[in-house]
């Protein structure tokens, strides 16, 4: 790998690590900022409001997307990059220096909602310009080089809880809800240099400056992108709806349903979570490499078939260890078709359209049809806990047929524009 690889790999992949690993800090430490920014009471009602802040962050993440997408697709994606890093490590280290609800009441639950925003905001322009900053510097093999960026998610998820599992390991208790839940937020300003340094020193992708030097910017690049490209969008929203579908069943709504029916600790939980997250890891890899030679579609297809495997009977299990085991294969399945799913909705989309549609694609997908997926399956689950799968079954489904209705794009050229012809028709 040559040096100006490395540096392009490292420019990707340190903002999308600090976007994740500030999201999932949120969760990790979920009790103690239920105990420093809420009034005290029932502390299930605590823990749910403080879920309740952390899903406010979706909400912004398409918001995001539009944004960052437009100016990327207009002036390049350089300096959307260093803007959306920016925007991650400050609005992250800051909550580390936030009052608490003792001394400041709804004021401290008001900043930390706008800090909640302002990373969804981030990551919604973050993750589609760091796939692009990857896919557009590599000519061959970018399967295998998008398995960098969509790595990240595991790796900022390890992090996340390691550094609570390691603080609540060293310091006592109330050192742990006096001080010590700062620090892992306050990490965040040494990662946001070290990203800013290393992201200024990379140039912008070849591919957009080609295009804007023969001018072939849009004016409007959400406006074209729906015009002319609507039915790759539904279908690459489709994709990722499923895929983000059985992320947040895997993560979310398996280890709750067993903490609730007191199968394991919330502590346990957590290590079957890194196990998840392992997992993924070298599967992101696994489906990157074998979707260059495969193609993108077949891995998608190949993870939700995992997932249609599994989804019933790990609902059903009532063993501490059925949870590692599944979250294991949740790991697997995810991991084996999400650098896919990233480059097949990078890849479907020309140059001037390809920010805005690989973020809105991703970020509608995952704001509004996975996130709520823990909740409409416990719903569900309230009628009948045949029902906690339904809503990961139908998505799973809609994201087989349209990953054979797509076309394939593993050996498309991204300087060129790929139509919406049926996927039986040969690829560019």
């Amino acid at each position: 790998m040559e040096k100006v690889q490395r540096e392009v790999l490292s420019a990707a992949m340190i903002g999308t690590i600090l976007e994740w690993y500030g999201i999932f800090l949120f969760s990790s430490g979920a009790v103690f900022i239920a105990h420093a920014f809420l009034p005290k009471g029932n502390p299930l009602a605590t823990i749910a409001e403080t879920l309740f802040l952390f899903a406010i962050g979706f909400f912004m993440r398409p918001v995001g997307a539009v944004f960052f997408g437009h100016f990327g697709d207009k002036m390049g994606r350089k300096r959307m990059l260093l803007y959306t890093l920016l925007i991650s490590g400050i609005s992250t280290g800051l909550v580390g220096v936030l009052p608490t609800y003792a001394t400041s009441g709804v004021l401290a639950i008001v900043l930390l909602i706008i800090l909640r925003l302002l990373l969804g905001f981030g990551l919604g322009g973050e993750w589609g310009g760091a796939m692009l900053l990857d896919l557009e510097n590599f000519k061959s093999k970018r399967g295998l080089w998008g398995s960098f960026v969509q790595s990240t998610v595991g790796i900022g998820l390890i992090l996340g809880a390691l550094a609570f599992l390691i603080l609540t390991t060293i310091l006592p208790s109330s050192a742990m809800y006096s001080y010590g839940w700062r620090i892992p937020y306050l990490l965040a300003f040494a990662v946001l240099i070290v990203g800013v340094f290393i992201r200024l020193r990379i140039p912008e992708t070849p591919i957009f400056a080609a295009a804007q030097k023969e001018k072939k910017i849009a004016k409007y690049p959400i406006s074209e992108l729906f015009k002319k490209h609507k039915l790759n969008l539904l279908l690459s929203t489709l994709i990722v709806a499923s895929s983000g579908t059985i992320y947040y069943i895997g993560v979310t709504l398996l280890p709750t349903l067993f903490e609730v029916e007191k199968i394991v600790t919330v502590h346990f939980a957590q290590f079957a979570i890194i196990g998840f997250a392992l997992a993924e890891i070298f599967f992101v890899f696994i489906g990157g490499i074998l979707s260059d030679r495969y193609g993108r579609r077949v891995m998608a297809i190949v993870a939700n078939i995992i997932f249609l495997v599994i989804v019933f009977p790990s609902i059903l299990s009532k063993a501490a260890a059925a949870l590692v085991i599944f979250m294991v294969f949740y790991g697997i399945a995810h991991g084996i078709g999400y650098t896919a799913e990233g480059d097949i909705i990078s890849e479907i989309f020309p140059t001037n359209v390809r920010y805005t549609g690989n973020s809105f694609a991703y970020q509608f997908a995952n704001a509004y049809v996975a996130g709520p997926a823990p909740y409409a399956s416990i719903a569900l689950g309230a009628v009948s806990v045949f029902l906690y799968p339904l809503y990961g079954l139908v998505f799973s489904v809609l994201a087989i047929a349209s990953a054979l209705k797509i076309k394939e794009t593993k050996d498309v050229t991204l300087s060129e524009e790929v139509s919406e012809a049926p996927a039986t028709q040969k690829a560019l």
